[in-house]
């Protein structure tokens, strides 16, 4: 990721508050829902003048965000209200398009050309953009979050699974059984989207893998992929740099 002078990125997802400091590459993660608002201020009050690109889809957390700035007099774009998909959007109700992904998107396509791109945040995306820069949508699904959340919801006396814990085949324990039926069925449920988007673009893509729970999703993916965890910041910042 090239340096981008005077260039401060923020994420706003529906988990986490993520900052980017592009001249030193400081970088602070919140939990969106932490009421302590000491480490976001001070983080600010070290950026000085800065041009701030914003990328949300949680309004909770970019409430927190844009006071924090407007206290500091800092100017911020907005992804999908004050710059746009620069490109052609192939989506039929781009109204309802999460900006994470169209400019995790556009990063990968600048980066590698077509691609398929699979985000694991709360939600999990799966996203192509062809060759041409063309995006095509794809497909969301559960994320880690919602699997562990929905198991101990709707099946109390189970074990909570764990994203961590070592995989046996066959599990030869009820908590070595839900933690293989995680992360193995996370595994294959985004081999599967992956597999079918693939399938349905314009030629070979390569496949981009960002998020907060990417980690888990590699220990187990049976394809070629690359790792890209600051996606939507470099997104962010190549589409700071257009004219």
């Amino acid at each position: 990721m090239a340096a981008a002078p005077g260039l401060l990125t923020i994420d706003c997802g529906n988990s986490t508050i993520d900052l980017l400091r592009h001249d030193d590459g400081a970088r602070l993660l919140l939990a969106a829902d932490d009421p302590a608002a000491s480490r976001l201020s001070a983080f600010l009050g070290g950026v000085g003048t800065a041009r701030v690109m914003v990328c949300s889809v949680a309004q909770p957390a970019f409430a927190r965000v844009e006071a924090e700035l407007a206290a500091r007099r800092l100017p911020m774009l907005l992804a999908g209200r004050d710059f746009h998909y620069p490109l052609r959007l192939d989506y039929e109700t781009p109204a309802t398009l999460g900006a994470d992904r169209w400019v995790g998107a556009y990063a990968a396509w600048r980066h590698h050309g077509r691609s398929v791109v699979v985000d694991c945040g709360s939600a999990t995306t799966v996203n192509v953009v062809e060759g041409d820069g063309t995006f095509r949508g794809g497909a969301i699904a559960p994320g880690l979050r919602a699997w562990i959340s929905g198991m101990a919801a709707t099946t109390p006396a189970l074990p909570v699974p764990r994203p961590d814990g070592e995989v046996q085949v066959p599990a030869l324990s009820s908590q070595a059984s839900v933690d293989a039926g995680l992360q193995l069925g996370y595994a294959g449920m985004v081999e599967r989207l992956v597999e079918s988007l693939s399938a349905a673009a314009g030629g070979p893509a390569r496949l981009v893998v960002t998020g907060g729970n990417a980690r888990h999703l590699l220990r187990h993916l049976r394809r070629e992929a690359v790792h890209a965890s600051g996606l939507v910041h470099e997104g962010l910042r190549l589409l700071a740099d257009l004219p």
